[in-house]
């Protein structure tokens, strides 16, 4: 056992702040990450303040669950758990082991039945997609009609506008043209 601890006590380790910015991520995002970790068994050190300290083996880990969340686009939580069933470190209290010693990685279910997962998931995945992309289109649909009905009676108010502008011009020049009328008529024949 004193091996053991030996070895993880003079292996190099990062503060949060260096992984964070290796990976290119905020120190909250891994704060996150590492809590899902550890929520799905994946164990991390830490220093006697509490704080977690990263081993290589931890970064790696935290850069494949970039990879696969952020260009694989898989569910957080679904990352999480490939990434602790593929390095599952085992912590420094653990006792030594022996060669002949089986290994402390959890056992993942059989090639098949995670095959079988990840189609039921990605099946739910799909669903969800097109049950949004329905609502999308509905409120799509409603929109438009909206847009329509809204211009119509745009037009139609512009129209009748138009009309009774043109309406009113036409009475203004009638009795314009009146007015000059009686105006000649009472300068020619000079009519009180």
């Amino acid at each position: 056992m004193g091996n053991v601890i030996e070895l993880v006590a003079r292996e190099k380790t990062y503060s949060g702040r260096e992984v964070a910015a290796t990976l290119g991520i905020g120190a909250s995002t891994l704060r996150k990450w590492s809590m899902l970790l550890e929520q799905h068994g994946y164990w991390f050190l830490r220093d006697s303040q509490n704080r977690r300290e990263y081993r290589q083996a931890d970064v790696a880990a935290l850069r494949s669950f970039y990879q696969m969340t952020k260009e694989q686009l898989v569910p957080l939580e679904e990352a999480a758990r490939q990434v602790v069933t593929r390095t599952a470190p085992a912590p420094a209290s653990v006792p030594a082991r022996t060669e002949a010693a089986a290994p402390l990685v959890p056992r993942s279910p059989a090639p098949f039945e995670r095959l079988e997962e990840q189609i039921h998931m990605l099946a739910r995945h799909v669903q969800r997609q097109e049950d949004a992309q329905m609502a999308l289109l509905e409120r799509l649909e409603k929109q438009e009609a909206y847009i329509r009905s809204s211009l119509k009676e745009r037009d139609r108010r512009l129209t009748k506008a138009m009309h009774d502008i043109l309406e009113t011009k036409a009475q203004i020049a009638r009795m314009q043209d009146e007015k000059r009328k009686t105006t000649i008529w009472h300068k020619l024949f000079r009519i009180t």
